[in-house]
């Protein structure tokens, strides 16, 4: 089933940023194991009608930041903080809302690879992200929350949907990995770890392996943007 992708029609304000993708699921029909994460953290979440979740798609988030006034580019962390307003315009201003409790970002535990499964957005991938058929590996949760809207809930996909690598001949990212990290077919972290925090490593800002997958390059980051998201993880791996 392909994503459904909004346009100025469905929010303006989400089009513009590039958070093209938003999922709407109702609390009460959950899975289980879901339900009890919410419920753990605070019992009064399941009250809540609907749980959100938004992602980037593409360079145009990326692309609309660099515009953004710069009490959003300055922050500790410009891409949630970005992503956080966007959300925010959009459920007060767009769609009325003024009661949610965001899960994600912040210091709750939310399970975004399974909720971005339930909703067809996420396959796994040899290189332990997420692809879709829509963006490729080129999209990313930035916001999950609890809201009592009445939005209509996402189509969810059918379980014999075909995953992307499950039918791709080539694997050309196996090969195009530097680091030989991917040589049994899925990625060896410590191997991948090791070659990107060497000196002057070839895939310390970016991912060779990544950029080779033949799934909706169109939609691949800017240069810049990669570089940025890998320069944070690559911090995060040399702390």
């Amino acid at each position: 089933m392909p994503l459904q992708v909004l346009g100025p029609h469905d929010s303006r304000v989400l089009s513009e940023r590039g958070l093209l993708l938003r999922g709407v699921l109702s609390v009460a029909a959950l899975p289980e194991p879901l339900r009890a994460t919410l419920a753990a953290q605070d019992p009064a979440f399941l009250d809540y009608a609907q749980l959100l979740v938004f992602a980037h798609a593409g360079p145009r988030m990326w692309r609309a930041l660099q515009t953004a006034p710069a009490d959003l580019r300055t922050t500790e962390d410009p891409i949630d903080t970005f992503s956080v307003e966007t959300v925010r315009e959009h459920l007060e201003r767009e769609l009325g809302v003024q009661r949610f409790t965001l899960l994600y970002p912040g210091h709750r535990t939310i399970p975004l690879q399974e909720l971005g499964a339930l909703l067809g957005w996420h396959h796994p991938s040899p290189l332990r992200v997420g692809i879709n058929h829509t963006f490729g590996t080129w999209f990313a949760y930035r916001v999950a929350l609890l809201a009592d809207t009445n939005l209509p809930l996402s189509p969810l996909p059918d379980d014999a949907a075909s995953a992307p690598c499950a039918t791709c001949v080539d694997k050309p990212c196996l090969s195009a990995c530097l680091g030989n990290a991917l040589t049994q077919g899925d990625l060896s972290l410590p191997h991948c770890i090791d070659f990107r925090t060497r000196p002057e490593s070839p895939c310390a800002h970016r991912c060779p392996a990544r950029e080779a997958c033949p799934i909706a390059p169109e939609h691949r980051y800017d240069a810049d943007q990669i570089r940025y998201h890998y320069g944070v993880s690559l911090k995060m791996l040399t702390r």
